[in-house]
């Protein structure tokens, strides 16, 4: 059992984000993309949308050789795949000295975000939340006929629950740490994270997540990309 030891006071208003990045990514490769889409754009746009609360620490997957434009400042690793990477984000993740209190964001590298995201990541965890996701998943009102959800609201943004997400989403530390490992199960022996399978166990186990209603971040896949937000325009400002 994993003991936290660091209960003074409260924690400074950071929220650690670790993006995983890769120089060729065979998962996604095939996607569909809105119009003037690449991922440096979206490192951009996070970049741009992100204030001094946010600490960033980048992982770069190069078992492709080749180039990339977070070489320089990323922690590299060499899996060739999203679970090989995730699984290694994880490894480092878990040996820091974090608060428990402190919210942890773990993020990929095809995910666009609206300016104010790290004051609605902050008030999703005002509410009685294990997992927050700033992802209105499209699928929720496609491919869930009869999904009901309890709906909230916050000083800025109303939030669903939901079973289930990407493996893109935010948590506490204390969270993170004390469901490890269903984290790592589901990525374990394989070449894809069963992201759906993970929440879904989760969920089981208790653990309730919730999406912003819109989104206040999109994966840039245009099948399944959050709703209401006219998003091709965050590609642009960048």
């Amino acid at each position: 059992m994993f003991l936290f030891k660091r209960e003074k006071g409260p924690p400074q208003p950071k929220i650690e984000v670790f993006v995983r990045h890769a120089v060729y990514s065979s998962v996604s490769a095939h996607k569909k993309r809105l119009p003037g889409f690449t991922r440096e754009a979206c490192h951009r746009n996070l970049l741009k949308t992100a204030d001094s609360r946010i600490n960033f620490t980048f992982f770069l997957d190069t078992a492709t050789p080749g180039d990339h434009f977070i070489k320089d400042s990323a922690i590299q690793t060499q899996e060739g795949t999203e679970a090989g990477s995730f699984l290694r984000m994880l490894d480092h993740v878990e040996k820091l000295d974090l608060h428990p209190n402190t919210i942890v964001y773990f993020l990929e590298d095809d995910y666009l975000h609206r300016p104010g995201w790290v004051d609605i990541l902050f008030e999703g965890f005002s509410l009685e939340a294990d997992y927050v996701t700033l992802y209105d998943h499209q699928d929720k009102y496609t491919m869930y006929p009869k999904l009901t959800s309890q709906i909230f609201a916050t000083k800025s943004c109303h939030w669903r629950v939901t079973p289930s997400t990407t493996n893109t989403y935010a948590m506490k530390f204390r969270t993170l740490i004390e469901s490890m490992a269903i984290h790592r199960r589901f990525s374990e022996g394989r070449k894809i994270s069963a992201d759906h399978d993970k929440f879904c166990c989760l969920g089981k186990k208790g653990a309730k997540l919730i999406s912003s209603m819109p989104g206040w971040s999109t994966h840039v896949d245009p099948e399944h990309i959050s709703p209401c937000i006219d998003w091709e325009p965050f590609l642009k400002e960048t």
